[in-house]
């Protein structure tokens, strides 16, 4: 808690130094600020990542889990428009992009004319030169960690831009990793009276290697724009455990686990300017495979648990917008979506298989979506976006618990926008989410690690919520901002944990619990320090109180949600030494524990702080290397568990399990060589 404290004070210390700063001067017109690549020069900048995240006050957003394509898509634009992809994130996106490669970046808010916030208050457009060579930029990399494992990683990207707005994109990537969270310790187990009942010494080891290819390709057609991507990938991950028993007796229990994804995804738009607006289409297809594959032996026996699930999603999207004036938009779209995901999972006890429920599943989700919306900027102070989005979908479950049920949400949403003047901004959002079902979730899963299993629960519904946000954002000596954020959630049907009955038993299970809430504080400070006496350097740090309250399924009472910190903080210093082609920094990250409740059990897990820092050297302007040194002074690991007899509610504690885990430090170089 002092620490809490501590980094609370400092954040509100420095916002009370700069909110009256200078504003800064940057080519701005009416809800678009546009910062052009020399404005990120001092910063080295190697990727367009890089220079998105020095944008003052611009918090980067990579998407949510809100159902369908509009506002999953993260809030940046490549080049005016949003890839039609979701299996790769936004961030490896822009990543990918060369700093070289960056004409300009323009910050946009809503209410700006022509463009398609898809609810978004503020969103950035990376806006890229245009030019026949071929560019791209050539990557390699390892680690080594403390317990002797290697993990590397090579990728090569290309691109091409050709006559009359075509372009051809390529790149590809290979990669071993270490799991650092897979670190060795002590577990003991107590009985409700604190006597000792099991006591080992845990090695923990994972990792895993695989590999991805992706393309785009950008041409003219039919007096419009089309655009086009696919994407491969496949991933193996390993893990194992040797818990060398200590009390009552020496023994040894041993956990594999093995698990294999792949996924595949062509995603297709297009873009059309007419006299009355613009028309765009998006097209999406994805489809995916996982298995797992798991077995625990030990002198008790040998268990093992198997599953097998595949997964498909694809989704269709038209949208209209006509600029009626300088100052109003308006835009209307309709969007559908088939979703479906299939598994099987079977579990062993001694080559005796256990009944499990929701074991053999087909999930489906056919959903439309009508959406509409307008901007209006009534003057150059004052911007308001409204909109609303009216979905319905049926949600069908064959097999183990089958199910069917019609859901229809309506969705409204309001962004007011005030800019008293060119370096403050103050924003409020009221809107109505509905959050993506995970279809894994219908799917019953297990630990053998643990002994915990999650049934698959049929009777799943989303969580929908209220959000209402305020945020104020000061921007001042060049690339400093405070952005000061609060925002509360009142959740309906929250997604927590529940009791499932089967003919073999009571499981735990994912499940709605009712209404809930969640109050967040945040603040954001970007801190240039060049003007104290620190030349290149940049502080940024990130505070976050969180307050989250639900009532527990099996007790009745009101207590936290499961899984969400009460407390983060984040902390970051660079420097820039461009003289000497140099740069350096250090960050470090602070949390508290966070809770799980069963209907069995409650659980508390928290990470030490860790702490990391790099150098990164430009010997000559093509090239890049990186040394990085990571969980510097290493970091523990500590689960909490409280097991009970049977349901919390009438039962009394059976067992206190805890864990104690050490991760140790590892340093890592990477090489990254430009052309073009």
């Amino acid at each position: 808690m002092a620490g809490s404290v501590k980094w609370a004070a400092t954040a509100a210390g420095l916002a009370a130094v700069v909110l009256a700063g200078p504003a800064i001067a940057q080519t701005a017109t009416e809800g678009r600020t546009t910062y052009p690549a020399e404005f990120f020069a001092a910063g080295q900048p190697t990727t367009a990542l890089d220079m998105v995240a020095r944008l003052p006050g611009f918090v980067f957003d990579a998407g949510g889990d809100v159902r369908g394509l509009s506002g999953a898509q993260g809030n940046v634009l490549i080049d005016g428009r949003r890839p039609a992809s979701k299996t790769e994130d936004l961030e490896s996106l822009i990543r990918r992009i060369p700093a070289g490669q960056v004409l300009r970046i323009e910050v946009i808010r809503a209410g700006a004319p022509g463009v398609d916030m898809q609810g978004l208050p503020v969103v950035a457009n990376i806006v890229r030169r245009q030019g026949g060579a071929i560019e791209g930029a050539f990557n390699a990399g390892t680690e080594r960690h403390d317990d002797g494992r290697w993990a590397w990683e090579t990728g090569l990207e290309l691109s091409r831009s050709l006559s009359g707005d075509r372009r051809i994109e390529a790149s590809g990537e290979l990669y071993r990793y270490v799991d650092e969270d897979a670190g060795d310790g002590r577990r003991e187990r107590r009985d409700a009276a604190g006597d000792l009942v099991r006591a080992s010494q845990a090695d923990q080891t994972g990792g895993g290697e695989g590999g991805r290819l992706s393309a785009a390709w950008r041409q003219p057609l039919a007096g419009g724009t089309l655009s086009a991507n696919g994407l491969v990938l496949a991933e193996r991950y390993d893990w194992s455990l040797e818990d060398r028993l200590r009390h009552p007796g020496p023994g040894l229990s041993v956990v594999d686990e093995t698990e294999e994804d792949r996924e595949a995804e062509l995603g297709a738009s297009w873009e059309r300017p007419t006299a009355w607006g613009k028309v765009e289409v998006i097209g999406l297809q994805r489809l995916g495979d996982e298995t797992v594959a798991s077995s625990a032996q030990s002198a008790g026996g040998r268990e093992r648990f198997d599953s097998e699930e595949t997964a498909g999603e694809s989704v269709g999207r038209i949208s209209l917008s006509r600029v009626l004036s300088p100052r109003l938009t308006i835009e209307g779209a309709v969007e559908g979506a088939f979703n479906w995901r299939e598994g099987e999972a079977r579990a062993e006890e001694d080559g005796v298989v256990v009944d499990l429920p929701a074991s053999d599943v087909r999930v489906e989700e056919r959903r439309a979506e009508l959406m509409t919306s307008a901007a209006w900027r009534p003057s150059g102070r004052w911007s308001l976006e409204a909109g609303l989005r009216v979905e319905t979908s049926e949600l069908r479950q064959d097999g183990q618990g089958a199910a069917a049920r019609t859901l229809t949400y309506a969705k409204p949403r309001l962004n007011l926008v005030w800019t008293p003047e060119s370096s403050r901004e103050w924003r409020l959002r009221i809107e109505r989410e509905v959050g993506q079902l995970d279809f894994g979730d219908f799917i019953t899963s297990a630990s053998l690690d643990t002994g915990q299993v999650s049934a698959g629960n049929a009777d799943l519904w989303p969580a929908a919520k209220w959000v209402v946000e305020a945020v104020h954002e000061t921007r001042f000596w060049g690339e400093g901002a405070v952005t000061l954020t609060v925002f509360h959630e009142a959740i309906e049907d929250a997604i927590d944990r529940v009791p499932v009955s089967s003919p073999s038993g009571v499981f735990d299970a994912p499940g709605n619990i009712g209404d809930a809430e969640r109050s967040v504080a945040q603040v954001r400070i970007a801190l240039p320090l060049s003007r104290l006496g620190v030349p290149g350097g940049l502080l940024k740090t990130f505070v976050e109180f969180a307050h989250t309250e639900a009532t527990d399924p099996t007790t009745g009472e009101r207590r936290r949600m499961s899984g969400y910190n009460p407390f983060e903080a984040e902390a970051e210093f660079t420097q820039d030494l461009p003289a000497r082609g140099l740069k350096w920094g250090m960050s470090a990250y602070f949390g508290s524990p966070y809770r799980e409740y069963r209907f069995d059990e409650v659980s508390e897990e928290e990470t030490e702080p860790w702490w990391s820092a790099f150098v990164e050297w430009k010997p000559r302007g093509a090239w890049v290397l990186t040394l990085e040194a990571e969980n510097l002074t290493g970091r523990g690991y500590r689960l909490d568990r409280t097991l009970y007899a049977g349901p919390r509610d009438v039962s009394s504690v059976a067992l206190i399990e805890t864990r104690r885990q050490s991760f140790g430090p590892y340093v890592g170089l990477k090489i990254r060589r430009a052309f073009g």
